[in-house]
């Protein structure tokens, strides 16, 4: 015969199955789809709305996780403080540098869990992370400005070693190099960017403060593009400016005196398949985006709450298959949207 335990837990699972189920089939038309694109209707839209995300609660919940969470609680959610840097691994997870949380948030959207890395083993953990890069191999690489140095995790999200140990003040901008073994960091104290190998040896670097072409004054964001330019938010100039992976300058842009194409207070750069270039301002609340000579295309974003609207924006990643995520860093959430190459904005606007 069945014992007591067994069939109570039988009950238990077929009970729990009809009661999700039944919820399942209560909210099965789901929430309405915000319909929002740049530039706006009539024209064509260039870039389209798909989400926000806050935390662990974007993350959807299979079956068994449900019943799990029906019969002994639902764990608790992770939610962003002030979060400042993020990428995609261009397949499930989503990872985000939380400077108020003193680490990198990771959500995995196909299985539907959530991570959270922080320790450094013998060394404590994470002050302030701000910005990330992931190489092809699975290493995570953050700069923290406490720590002043570049933390780098393993695949399985152990801490490995540091870069920039005596050689950092305020490490804020990354980007590998097209061969995958140099590391570009910008330091916004020293006003410079300094090329690291990713096992944290130094072999290079270009900048000092100053106003004159490839001096920079605050450099922030950092971006490499497919023929080897090398794209430096400086902050404090209003501008970009574009170097080859030696460090020469080559051009610069957004530092116009005022109206479309100039810059007030830029932070991150991204590059998307075309090689459009965006820049997020933490002044005007939007994000720019201009061809890769640096003229202006379209901006989106203004201040405020609602979806496409943004307060102090921050990080940018772009994914192979032109997803965007932006960093709405006062709002605490990464909002997401879609670049439409040209001919394709009727079929997914």
């Amino acid at each position: 015969m069945r014992s007591n335990k067994t069939i109570t837990a039988v009950f238990l699972f077929l009970v729990t199955g009809s009661v999700l189920f039944g919820l399942a089939g209560c909210g099965s038309s789901g929430p309405q789809k915000i319909e929002l694109g740049w530039p706006p209707a009539p024209r064509e839209p260039m870039i389209v709305y798909e989400q926000t995300i806050y935390g662990s609660h974007n993350l959807e919940r299979g079956f068994f996780g449900k019943i799990g969470d029906f019969l002994f609680g639902k764990s608790t959610d992770m939610a962003l403080g002030k979060p400042y840097g993020v990428l995609f691994d261009g397949k499930d997870r989503l990872y985000i540098a939380d400077t108020s949380k003193k680490g990198i948030m990771i959500l995995d959207f196909g299985s539907g869990k959530a991570e959270f890395i922080e320790s450094l083993g013998a060394y404590g953990r994470l002050g302030e992370p701000v910005n990330i890069v992931l190489d092809d191999q699975g290493n995570l690489y953050v700069s923290d400005t406490f720590l002043r140095r570049v933390v780098v995790f393993g695949p399985e999200g152990k801490f490995s070693h540091f870069i920039g140990e005596n050689e950092l003040t305020s490490p804020v901008g990354l980007a590998l190099g097209p061969d995958q073994k140099t590391l570009y960091v910008a330091d916004a104290a020293r006003h410079e960017v300094k090329i690291f190998t990713t096992e944290g040896e130094l072999v290079g670097g270009f900048g000092k403060r100053g106003d004159m072409k490839g001096e920079f004054y605050h450099p922030l964001g950092l971006a490499i593009s497919g023929d080897g330019t090398v794209f430096v938010v400086d902050s404090f100039h209003f501008a970009v400016q574009a170097f080859d992976l030696e460090g020469n300058f080559l051009f610069s842009f957004g530092a116009t005196s005022k109206g479309m194409g100039s810059l007030a207070r830029p932070r991150s750069i991204a590059i998307d398949g075309d090689g459009h270039l965006y820049v997020s301002d933490a002044l005007k609340n939007n994000v720019q985006i201009f061809d890769p000579a640096g003229q202006l295309i379209l901006q989106f974003g203004m201040r405020g709450m609602q979806p496409g609207q943004f307060r102090l924006p921050a990080g940018i990643c772009i994914t192979e298959d032109n997803r965007i995520f932006v960093v709405d860093s006062i709002n605490q959430r990464i909002q997401e949207f879609r670049y439409l190459p040209q001919g394709q904005g009727s079929d997914e606007s």
